[in-house]
Parts: structure tokens; C-alpha cells; sequence
């Protein structure tokens, strides 16, 4: 059986979200040399493991929860 992760696979696609994160210099760079690959992986169809797209929603959980502090408005 062939694992994918069509969540990914559209985050690459759509918004071309893997190549910024990949651009973002808060985020440290062996993430960045971690998403590269993985890219690498879904342009290639290959399988990823539940590992990797593990690390993968970390990376982004993180870079998504630095963001909001970074650009939250106090009412």
C-alpha cells in the first residue's frame, strides 16, 4: 500500500507553502534542509512516513504560532 499525504501534497501545490518555510530564516536550518527533502519526496510521489509528516506539522504548528505572536494586535 502507498501512503500520501494529500494535505501536504496541496500545501506544496497551492501556496507553494513548503518553499516558504523553506525561505524562513526563524526557522532552524536543518527544519529548512528537512523540508527541502521532504519536498523533494511529494514532487516525487513518494511515500513519506508518519514520522516525517509528524516533523513536518511541527515545523509548521511552530512557524504558525511564532507568526501569530509576531503579528497579534492587542484590542
Amino acid at each position: 500500500m502507498n501512503y500520501d499525504n494529500q494535505v501536504a501534497e496541496v500545501m506544496l501545490e497551492t501556496a507553494k507553502l513548503i518553499d516558504k518555510l523553506e525561505l524562513e530564516t526563524g526557522i532552524p536550518k536543518s527544519d529548512r534542509d528537512f523540508l527541502a527533502a521532504y519536498q523533494a519526496k511529494l514532487v516525487a510521489d513518494k511515500s513519506t512516513s508518519k514520522d516525517e509528516d509528524g516533523r513536518f506539522c511541527r515545523i509548521f504548528t511552530n512557524w504558525m504560532m511564532n507568526i501569530h505572536k509576531i503579528t497579534k494586535v492587542s484590542a
